[in-house]
């Protein structure tokens, strides 16, 4: 009877758990490149990157925080002279970008441990930026992957070896939408507008 007992009190002890861990979801937004058509060109603006552009940004606690480059436009890395940024913008649990633009998010469930581990690893990049923005070196995609390999999410990588695979955003969409199949993450996509070309999957 008191191994029964026993045996209850961890199960219950472990769902609780478990569903205190999975409590916490962070999303990462995706972006996708894009150029206008050519019977819009007058009135469509042209995006840094066209098709292979876009953005990725990480969203915890309804804060999306977002790698961009700040003042002079490096090719390549600046040791000591980094024209970047970490930035954040408030969400207010709404999508941060606007309805006719071409979106995928990911909806991802991490720990308390993780949760923690986010907010302090983008406070501390906001507060002090841990490297240049360069066309050939780390921009926002490689940012978003080397920050989801330091908490865990994805498999973490070197500072060379994310930038060598994660050059612009959909080679870490396409990582992701594996991963999303494989564990089961909410997903959510919509097109954007019918007077851009976007970028596919």
């Amino acid at each position: 009877m008191r191994f029964f007992q026993a045996c209850l009190f961890i199960f219950f002890f472990s769902a609780a758990h478990a569903q205190q861990d999975s409590a916490y979801f962070i999303k990462v937004h995706f972006l996708y490149g894009s150029k206008p058509l050519k019977k819009y060109k007058s009135t469509e603006a042209k995006y840094f990157g066209g098709i292979h552009g876009g953005h990725v940004s990480i969203e915890v606690d309804s804060m999306d925080y977002g790698f961009v480059p700040e003042g002079k436009f490096h090719i390549f890395n600046h040791r000591g002279s980094c024209h970047s940024a970490f930035i954040t913008r408030a969400t207010h649990n709404h999508d941060p970008y606007s309805d006719n633009q071409k979106v995928t998010t990911f909806i991802i469930p991490v720990t308390a441990e993780q949760h923690d581990q986010l907010l302090q690893l983008v406070s501390d990049y906001c507060s002090k930026v841990p490297y240049d923005y360069a066309f050939l070196g780390m921009r926002c995609a490689a940012a978003s992957q080397d920050v989801l390999g330091k908490i865990g999410v994805v498999k973490p990588r070197g500072r060379l070896s994310n930038i060598y695979t994660t050059f612009y955003p959909k080679k870490l969409r396409k990582r992701m939408f594996r991963q999303a199949k494989e564990k089961h993450y909410k997903v959510i996509s919509r097109e954007g507008r019918k007077t851009r070309k976007w970028e596919s999957d």
